[in-house]
């Protein structure tokens, strides 16, 4: 140690001894890190293992997990911000072409059944993906629109298909219901329009689905597409 300092000649040197082999590594490998997603535990891993090499060999040692940051945490979370926005977008299968095709196997409710449903009801759908196994999940209807447009929110937690998550609003249409619930007796727990308004329900012609106000169950049409 003491040959070590006798070879430092001055303070210009022992500041940049003390920057390159002590303060650097650990500065630049935690900006380094940050390549990583949150949750990813080399985050961690990467800073232990620094205090595990030798001082002389960390400047090295650090330049060298750059690679490996760029490569693998900086590339897969561009795929990631890809993902689902790009490739891998789900979309909502159809139950009544899937009933066609299967009739004997494959039930869903008829028009009738359709025709009880209410905001409040939770009613199953397929979402599909190209590449990854779909899922059948239920969601609460919010707003009954006109046409058999429906507007509701995502009641389970997807395990394959991305960008989606619990309480997330979901746009389907009657023919995308493969199922619905029961809750108690009833079809579904009903949500009542507020007195001011439930006497000027209307029904759509088409579908014979009641209206409600958006006031009482959400935003309008033009909102809720937007």
């Amino acid at each position: 140690m003491g040959e070590f300092i006798d070879a430092v000649t001055s303070w210009k040197a022992l500041l940049v001894v003390l920057l390159v082999f002590g303060f650097a590594p650990g500065a630049v490998l935690r900006v380094i890190v940050l390549a990583f997603r949150r949750e990813d535990p080399r985050r961690q891993e990467l800073r232990a293992e620094l205090h595990a090499v030798p001082r002389i060999e960390r400047p090295i040692w650090v330049i060298e997990q750059l690679e490996v940051a760029l490569f693998e945490g900086v590339g897969e979370r561009f795929v990631w911000m890809l993902t689902g926005r790009v490739f891998d977008r789900w979309s909502l299968m159809s139950g009544v072409k899937q009933n066609a095709m299967h009739p004997d196997t494959f039930w869903i409710p008829d028009n009738d059944e359709k025709a009880a449903i209410v905001p409040g009801c939770h009613v199953k759908l397929m979402f599909t993906l190209r590449r990854w196994p779909g899922e059948r999940m239920w969601v609460r209807v919010d707003q009954i629109k006109s046409r058999g447009r429906l507007v509701g929110t995502l009641m389970n937690d997807p395990v394959f298909v991305p960008r989606l998550y619990h309480g997330d609003r979901v746009k389907f249409t009657l023919d995308d219901i493969i199922d619905y619930s029961f809750e108690g007796d009833d079809l579904c727990e009903v949500i009542d329009c507020c007195p001011a308004h439930s006497s000027d329900a209307a029904v759509d012609a088409t579908t014979g689905l009641a209206l409600f106000h958006a006031e009482c169950h959400g935003p309008t049409d033009e909102a809720a597409e937007g």
